[in-house]
């Protein structure tokens, strides 16, 4: 599995199955939210967690070899292309992911701002790689992103919507969040390529990685 991040809530999931590369992108943003998406983005699933302008832009991703993205923009369970999609509604016209792919269980919370509930940690159980925000305002702040991730327990953490350069929405910053974790046991990536074998045996590890 591949993961890229695309800024803000946007990610891109190049996965392998038996039907060969798939890839799922998730949140597309639009122009407005003052940054840009490749030109060259594709995907064959798109899934967005709620309907605003920096989640919403599913006619910014091309299709692949394979067709038009699938689109996902409901609560419900998907699969498409070898790749499992559970979006779970959390109220307010809000999702958050739960992906399953390569035998590892990637969990997306969206633009959530809040601890999660019992049933909603229920249906993330087992996460192995979570995608979290912790930026403030609309999103969870960093001390509520450290508490977030101490109910769910990952083995991988990547965290998303904070400043860069270019944002227009005031955010904090990605070392507001490291201070909030104390111990951050972190690495700088461009992308991250993980296998099921790969993941972390002791240590949750935090990966920070590159607008792509």
């Amino acid at each position: 599995m591949q993961i890229s991040w695309h800024g803000l809530s946007c990610f891109s999931l190049t996965v392998s199955s038996i039907n060969g590369d798939a890839t799922l992108v998730v949140d597309p943003y639009q122009a407005e939210v003052g940054l840009k998406l490749s030109r060259t983005l594709a995907a064959d699933v798109v899934a967005m967690t709620h309907g605003g302008d920096d989640a919403n832009n599913a006619e910014a991703v091309g299709p692949t070899s394979h067709g038009a993205p699938f689109v996902i923009d409901m609560a419900g369970e998907y699969e498409a292309k070898g790749i499992f999609v559970h979006a779970i509604d959390v109220g307010g016209h809000q999702r958050i992911l739960l992906i399953e792919a390569e035998g590892m269980s990637v969990a997306h919370l969206g633009a959530i701002n809040r601890e999660l509930t019992n049933d909603e940690l229920e249906a993330l159980s087992n996460v192995d790689i979570l995608l979290v925000p912790i930026g403030g305002g609309r999103f969870l702040s960093p001390k509520m992103a450290v508490e977030v991730i101490a109910q769910i327990e990952p083995r991988i953490v990547i965290p998303y919507a904070y400043a860069v350069d270019g944002l227009k929405e005031k955010l904090e910053p990605l070392d507001a969040f490291c201070k909030a974790l104390g111990v951050c046991k972190r690495e700088n990536v461009s992308k991250l390529k993980i296998s099921r074998k790969n993941l972390p045996e002791e240590e949750m590890m935090i990966y920070v990685l590159e607008r792509a």
